[in-house]
This record gives C-alpha cells, sequence and structure tokens, in this order.
C-alpha cells in the first residue's frame, strides 16, 4: 500500500539540479538563494496556458497564472526555494449572496412600487 506523500514547500537544490512539481492556480514560487531556470507548462491540457521559461533570482517571485508542471533547475551554485499556496478565496456564492436584510429592502420597494402601479 502506497501512501501520498506531498512536495516539500521548500527545498535546496544544488548546482545543474533539478526539480519538477505540480502547482495549483495562485501559488507562488519565490527564490530564496542563488538563480533558478524556471520552465512551466499546462497541468495535463486542463488550461490553454503558453508555457513560461525564466530565470529567478534571489528575492523574486512568479506566481502560477493556473494549475501547473514546473521544473526548477539551479543554475551555477545551490538555490534555495520556497513555495507559498494561493490565498485562500471566499465562495463566489457567498460572497455574491445578499444579507437578509437587504432582501426585505428590496421586498418592500417592490411591494410599494407594485401597489402604486395597481391602485
Amino acid at each position: 500500500m502506497s501512501s501520498f506523500t506531498p512536495a516539500p514547500s521548500s527545498a535546496r537544490l544544488a548546482a545543474g539540479q533539478t526539480l519538477t512539481r505540480a502547482l495549483a492556480a495562485g501559488d507562488e514560487l519565490f527564490c530564496a538563494a542563488g538563480t533558478l531556470h524556471l520552465c512551466s507548462s499546462a497541468l495535463a491540457g486542463i488550461d490553454h496556458v503558453a508555457g513560461v521559461r525564466l530565470q529567478l533570482r534571489a528575492g523574486q517571485s512568479w506566481r502560477a497564472p493556473s494549475a501547473v508542471w514546473i521544473q526548477l533547475t539551479a543554475l551555477d551554485a545551490s538555490a534555495a526555494w520556497h513555495c507559498r499556496p494561493a490565498p485562500a478565496m471566499q465562495e463566489p456564492a457567498a460572497a455574491a449572496a445578499p444579507s437578509r436584510a437587504r432582501w426585505r429592502t428590496r421586498a418592500a420597494a417592490w411591494l410599494r412600487s407594485w401597489r402604486m402601479l395597481g391602485a
């Protein structure tokens, strides 16, 4: 029986070492030390996102636009990185749902206008 072990949220790579992992939409990759070469591609064709190739130097970060696979390579010397998960997003339905008081106000306004038109 195998168990799932999540990828580390931070690590150190030796010069020339490569790491591959999946990121969710909105996850942020931060280069803490050294220089990282980053390549990305859409995760299983879910989103139509063009691949990215860039270098991150110490202090720079990159945010995943959608679910992507990334490949990190430490250039010239060792590099350290860490990944921050996407900020928690509020449920769209909860954000759009008006409060009861607002519904009562709307219903009362509609009834007043209906009475004025009907009377």
